[in-house]
């Protein structure tokens, strides 16, 4: 039993001397730029927003998720729900997010911040000027629509 006490002590100072000393260390994180001019944007549905990842795609099964959007000025999502709550940061543009029961809309311009529950909502580009939105998702990418009580609509119909 000694013994057993003292391999298994031996383990843990090796170890942590084998970390301690680097050799297990990470790969040194690196700066990460991507100019305007690099971004790839790609519809999110026909004649709809469009979209630049950053971190994830559509398709992506695991978060995070973090693009950008551009929304038309006018533009209005229809009731909605994302799988995870999902913060913003208003580019340009002015957008206004409703959610019921929550405090009423307030029109969100550039610099603002806002964080949607992952709960029935809206989201609505002021007319006037397009918007454009920084969105970070902790988990992947989704979106549902529904009602405005929550109740998942059917697909749409893809153009032919």
């Amino acid at each position: 039993m000694k013994a057993l006490i003292y391999a298994a002590g031996l383990v843990v100072v090796v170890g942590a001397t084998y970390t301690w000393a680097g050799a297990g260390k990470p790969a040194a994180r690196q700066l990460v730029q991507r100019p305007v001019a690099d971004q790839k944007w790609e519809e999110f549905f026909p004649g709809g927003p469009v979209e630049s990842f950053i971190t994830g795609t559509k398709e992506s099964k695991t978060g995070p998720t973090e693009f950008f959007i551009k929304f038309k000025a006018g533009f209005d999502s229809g009731w909605h729900t994302h799988d995870s709550d999902y913060t913003g940061i208003v580019l340009a543009g002015t957008i206004i997010e409703t959610s019921p029961g929550s405090e009423a809309a307030k029109p969100l311009g550039p610099g603002s911040y806002y964080m949607q529950p992952s709960v029935v909502h809206r989201t609505q580009c002021a007319a006037g000027a397009d918007c454009y939105v920084y969105i970070y998702e902790p988990g992947h990418f989704s979106f549902t629509p529904t009602d405005e009580s929550g109740k998942p609509l059917p697909p749409r119909a893809q153009p032919k």
